[in-house]
């Protein structure tokens, strides 16, 4: 490939991966508006990976791509209850603190990544990854700032959203063990249908299915393909030219742009302390991916 050839699928890699991160940073506003008009969460759950998977099914078909079977498909499956678990902590934590606080605090998973992998796969704590867990660990305390003139946050949501970033960081180390040779499309439209079916069996289970009204549909039907189906197609498609070092640093703009949504959708106003918090966090997650093993901090496939 030429040089010039080179720079634009450079260009075009950090084009695309921008895009998915912006369309990734609308899913919270979807949760806090599908709470307000009283939308069960296993059912807009479920519509939203339902929806997704039969989408991401249709590209995999179209694009020809192979199917797995055996003990590959086993471990999609339990890479889809891993995400089933994330997804269930992440939209409980926005019941009950601000979109942009659940979203900023997703992005402590790269530094539980880094302590992970130096716990059970030798990657050394080096001075600069120290510099990056305290960043992170003070901009968590800016962003619950109990005495913000913001207002208070529930402490059950922030402890929900830590949760969802602990668990997003097991699926990503998990997913380099299971995920290894199997293409990224059909792994993303496993993990979704094995989370549609698993929220659909237990709304089934809660009586929480019911005929939903048009804007309820067009609701948790849009969140699927605006901010699920489009950005994770994106997110492969620039991952594939920029690697996943650089992914994980453009990633970053997803809870920024739920800062700015926040603010002109729910009305949601954050304070200066809040925000300096949210930037120390992503600071974090910004040198962390630039300093452990390539790869490490990016997901091979988000949903």
């Amino acid at each position: 490939m030429s040089m010039s050839a080179t720079s634009r699928a450079d260009r075009t890699g950090v084009a695309l991966t921008a895009l998915s991160a912006a369309f990734f940073g609308s899913l919270a506003i979807y949760g806090k508006v599908a709470d307000r008009i009283g939308i069960p969460l296993n059912e807009l759950l479920a519509v939203r990976f339902g929806v997704a998977a039969v989408a991401l099914w249709g590209l995999a078909l179209v694009r020809h791509e192979r199917l797995w079977w055996g003990r590959r498909m086993a471990g999609l499956v339990v890479m889809g209850a891993l995400y089933v678990a994330q997804a269930a902590t992440y939209f409980t934590s926005l019941q009950t603190v601000p979109a942009a606080v659940t979203s900023i605090l997703l992005y402590i998973y790269p530094i539980v990544v880094m302590l992970l992998a130096a716990a059970f796969l030798g990657e050394r704590l080096t001075r600069r990854r120290g510099v990056a867990l305290v960043l992170a660990v003070a901009g968590v305390f800016a962003v619950v700032d109990p005495l913000s003139a913001h207002g208070n946050i529930g402490s059950a949501g922030v402890l929900f959203g830590l949760a969802a970033a602990a668990i997003y960081a097991t699926y990503i180390l998990t997913g380099r063990a299971l995920l290894r040779d199997v293409p990224a499309v059909v792994a993303t439209a496993t993990i979704a249908t094995t989370a549609g079916v698993v929220f659909a069996a237990a709304g089934a289970a809660a009586g929480q299915l019911r005929p939903l009204s048009g804007s309820g549909y067009a609701l948790a039907g849009s969140m699927a393909i605006v901010a699920t189906a489009i950005p994770a197609t994106l997110f492969l498609a620039g991952l594939a030219r920029v690697g996943a070092t650089r992914a994980a640093i453009i990633s970053t703009l997803e809870p920024a742009v739920t800062v700015v949504l926040a603010g002109l959708v729910l009305g949601e106003g954050l304070g200066p302390v809040r925000l300096l918090g949210g930037a120390a966090i992503l600071g974090a997650a910004i040198l962390v991916a630039r300093t452990v093993t390539p790869g490490l901090t990016e997901p091979l496939v988000r949903e």
